[in-house]
């Protein structure tokens, strides 16, 4: 879905560039090779580059330096690529999955598309990056969403309650 939409938005937007992170594992190389050979088709093989897996110690730092995190899976538990990229001050597009919904905060964080909707997503894409203002703003609402509802503060709090409240049924019968 993101090649789809790449191979859609780029030739439009001569200066931007689309990273694809991860490892490829043995049983997807074929997979890769063919999206590999769509993006060579269309000309784009140097600005549609595969940068492989990258260390967890340094994801934080290539997030921060993205202009925008892309995640468009089919199927999501829960999800935790957008707010990595809420966390950086760095807005986010998003397939219908997992709690993407919930993170974009009707749109003020990131912008969520249907899944399997790659002209959607190259659309959205573009909407983020060539407004200035609505980017800044999903910028410093996302930083603040995170700050506020999901940091690992947040998260050690919740899960003290629910055992604070099972402690308590305990002592209670």
């Amino acid at each position: 879905m993101f090649v789809g939409a790449m191979l859609r938005l780029l030739p439009d937007v001569p200066d931007l560039t689309a990273l694809i992170v991860g490892k490829v594992a043995r049983e997807h190389e074929g997979f890769a090779a063919e999206l590999k050979r769509r993006i060579a088709a269309a000309g784009l093989s140097k600005r549609v580059l595969f940068v492989g897996e990258v260390s967890p110690d340094r994801t934080p730092d290539l997030i921060r330096a993205l202009s925008l995190v892309v995640n468009l899976p089919r199927y999501e538990g829960y999800g935790v690529v957008p707010l990595e990229a809420m966390a950086s001050g760095t807005p986010f597009v998003a397939s219908e999955a997992g709690h993407y919904r919930a993170f974009s905060a009707k749109g003020t964080t990131g912008i969520v598309v249907p899944v399997e909707d790659a002209d959607g997503a190259a659309d959205a894409v573009n909407a983020l990056l060539g407004a200035p203002e609505r980017y800044a703003a999903a910028q410093r609402a996302g930083r603040l969403l995170v700050e506020a509802d999901y940091s690992a503060g947040r998260e050690a709090q919740a899960i003290s309650e629910v055992y604070e409240a099972l402690w308590a049924g305990v002592r209670g019968h």
